[in-house]
């Protein structure tokens, strides 16, 4: 008997409202349900075959009945290839061994790069196999199971495996009934799943500059940094710090910050520019982050089921290395590893005059110790 999954698109309110009710030790506050990661649909395929050979491509707007989903991504997102495509005259089978290779940044199949997805990587048929040349119905033989993803009771296939850039899956065998009628047909697929979000915590203002009577409560910031292939929406994410007393809370961040491939995004304490020392903050946590002038720690996670997988983490010990007075601590590349802020990876910003009365660093820009 086929199994009947619920795609991850459609289940992760589900999933996220399940977890804010049962993580007893992860508060994270009242906020409406909504996907952690907006979009599990990678790419769309037209794919074609004969007798000898099988071709994806990547799907045109208006082919198949693909409207509403992502379209295209083959060679830019994934790539699904196909081999050793033979024709069985006999039992009337066409079998072709067909591979998932992941062409971005990110990894795939997992929601945060190390944790599989337990529904894997999924390849979902939108449009039944239909002849091309000759006649006679064609079906799809060996299928995972069946759900419904754009309409009920569509046929897909599980690569059950985490992919990280530009690896490639273990060969599946799809296999299709093929009247000796037909001599081609055509049919469309999606790949959906879990996308790690590659966010990197960038630079840390733990101690901001006496420009005010209360700096350390409105001057706080740190900045994530989106090192994949797409945009990552940070709402429905949770942030927290650990200083010396303990975890705080998680906090839900509440509305949408869209951070673009490349691009930044300041998390602080206050959004006012006229108390913050003049930050430009794209999402303001209020008292949820307290950050220690000593020991302390910065994470971003997301929650799937009941679990919450950490994103980034960064740490420091050493007031004297990364809380100094008014100078955030910036990551020389954000391709290196950042879990240690009192570490020869991250540097003093030497941009003053950025923002506030003494305050050096560059917030929303490129670091000023970066080094390719």
């Amino acid at each position: 008997m086929q199994s009947v999954r619920v795609p991850q698109r459609l289940a992760a309110s589900a999933f996220l409202m399940a977890a804010l009710a049962a993580c007893a030790d992860q508060p994270v506050g009242s906020v409406a349900a909504r996907d952690l990661v907006p979009e599990t649909v990678l790419a769309a395929f037209d794919c074609t075959a004969t007798r000898e050979a099988m071709q994806c491509t990547s799907l045109r707007p208006g082919m198949g009945d693909a409207r509403g989903v992502v379209m295209g991504g083959q060679n830019v997102t994934v790539r699904l290839a196909s081999s050793n495509a033979s024709y069985n005259a006999q039992t009337e089978t066409f079998s072709v061994d067909v591979t998932v290779q992941n062409l971005m940044n990110e990894a795939i199949g997992t929601p945060d790069g190390v944790t599989p997805d337990p529904a894997g990587v999924m390849v979902f048929f939108m449009a039944e196999p239909n002849p091309t040349g000759g006649s006679g119905e064609i079906t799809v033989d060996n299928a995972s199971g069946t759900a419904f993803f754009t309409s009920a009771n569509q046929a897909y296939h599980t690569y059950n495996e985490v992919l990280d850039k530009n690896e490639v899956s273990p060969p599946k065998t799809w296999q299709f009934h093929m009247p000796s009628t037909a001599t081609g047909f055509r049919f469309t697929v999606a790949l959906e799943t879990s996308v790690q979000p590659l966010l990197v915590i960038n630079e840390v203002l733990a101690n901001p500059a006496n420009f005010n009577a209360n700096p350390d409560v409105s001057g706080e910031w740190f900045e994530i940094y989106n090192g994949g292939t797409r945009p990552v929406d940070l709402q429905g994410l949770v942030i927290a710090d650990s200083a010396a007393s303990g975890r705080r809370p998680y906090h839900l961040i509440a509305s949408s910050v869209v951070v673009q491939p490349g691009g930044y995004a300041v998390l602080g304490n206050n959004g006012n520019t006229t108390t913050n020392g003049g930050v430009t903050v794209d999402y303001a946590y209020g008292a949820a982050m307290a950050l220690a002038n000593s020991l302390d720690a910065v994470k971003i996670a997301r929650v799937v089921g009941t679990d919450t997988l950490t994103i980034d983490r960064v740490q420091y010990s050493q007031a004297s290395t990364s809380a100094k007075d008014g100078i955030s601590r910036e990551l020389t590349n954000p391709a290196l590893d950042n879990s240690n802020m009192d570490g020869s990876n991250w540097g003093d910003a030497t941009v003053t005059s950025v923002y506030g009365a003494g305050g050096r660093g560059t917030p929303k820009a490129q670091n000023s110790t970066y080094v390719p």
